[in-house]
């Protein structure tokens, strides 16, 4: 008798590998944005603060590691990303985006955990 233990084949599917190359590239371009030029945003969103923006470009940083980690499959980052788009939720809500605006900005986390439900017992 062989006592191998078969893997199990981890698929992320489409829509969850296609979210999570749109941020490996949105996160770097926005981040490199919000730090290299604050005022277009200051100036576009009368609420906001320089140190919003960098605040909002670090974010951008730490989602990119939250992506990393949700490729690898790690559980943490499934719930980083959840405290990230409430933050955002909250961030949007000061400057006055809107609650629609603010409630568009929390569908990357709807995305996540409907594509990830199915899959969680591969998260570690």
């Amino acid at each position: 008798m062989d006592n191998e233990v078969v893997g199990i084949e981890k698929k992320r599917g489409f829509w969850l590998s296609a979210f999570l190359v749109l941020m490996f590239i949105a996160n770097p371009l926005s981040s490199f944005t919000y730090f290299s030029n604050p005022d277009l945003m200051v100036n576009a969103f009368p609420k906001a603060t320089p140190e919003i923006i960098y605040f909002m470009a670090f974010m951008a940083i730490v989602n990119l590691f939250l992506a990393i980690a949700i490729w690898r499959w790690l559980k943490w980052g499934v719930y980083g990303f959840y405290i990230s788009i409430s933050i955002a939720f909250v961030i949007n809500m000061y400057l006055e985006i809107g609650v629609v605006g603010a409630l568009v900005g929390t569908l990357g986390g709807v995305l996540i955990f409907f594509t990830t439900k199915k899959r969680w017992q591969h998260f570690a």
